[in-house]
């Protein structure tokens, strides 16, 4: 057995006693205060609306200074690490051209060094670390330090033809310029 309320025997309450006027209980449009105090608590108003727009701008200061000061960090430690991954690169390169690059124990040390290459490597990606390093592009003299030119037949001038040392840089901030030999006037074929 439920006890369902059922048309005869719910009560309904009146919206007014009678005789007895209805409150409007909606909140007031917002608008200047009303009353002896209306001056000080608008002045109160204003300056808790400036506290809370000088604590916002604090914040967003301090997260720029935050995310400067990390690049910043990142930046000195590419800078002391980068002459560690050009030794690498170049005993790679000696290892690879070695009269002895078949032998399994020369295989093995230079797959452990093409190992400690791709750690690096991942390191400055989780950093956000762009490698410079052009290949066969346009020299680009803000990303790019020419170390040498050389005609090279069919190739224009103006083109990066060597790679001599990758740079580095971080969102739009160069860390090192990429070290290039850049092929010269006169290297075009009629």
């Amino acid at each position: 057995m439920t006890n369902k309320p059922t048309p005869d025997n719910e009560t309904t309450l009146p919206d007014a006693v009678p005789g007895q006027e209805v409150q409007d209980t909606t909140p007031a449009a917002e608008g200047p205060p009303a009353g002896p105090h209306a001056d000080e608590i608008a002045r109160l108003t204003d300056r808790l609306k400036r506290a809370l727009a000088d604590a916002e701008n604090a914040r967003k200061r301090a997260d720029a200074a935050r995310r400067e000061g990390f690049d910043q960090g990142v930046v000195q430690a590419v800078r002391a690490f980068a002459p560690a991954l050009d030794a690498l690169a170049l005993e790679i390169a000696a290892a690879q051209d070695s009269p002895d690059a078949e032998d399994p124990r020369v295989r093995h040390h230079l797959e452990g060094l093409r190992n400690i290459r791709s750690t690096f490597e991942a390191a400055l990606n989780v950093l956000g670390i762009d490698v410079v390093a052009p290949a066969d592009g346009s020299f680009d003299p803000a990303r790019h330090e020419a170390l040498a030119t050389a005609a090279r037949p069919g190739t224009p001038a103006g083109q990066v033809i060597e790679l001599h040392r990758p740079g580095f840089a971080l969102k739009q901030r160069l860390i090192r310029p990429a070290q290039v030999t850049v092929s010269a006037d006169g290297g075009e074929e009629d």
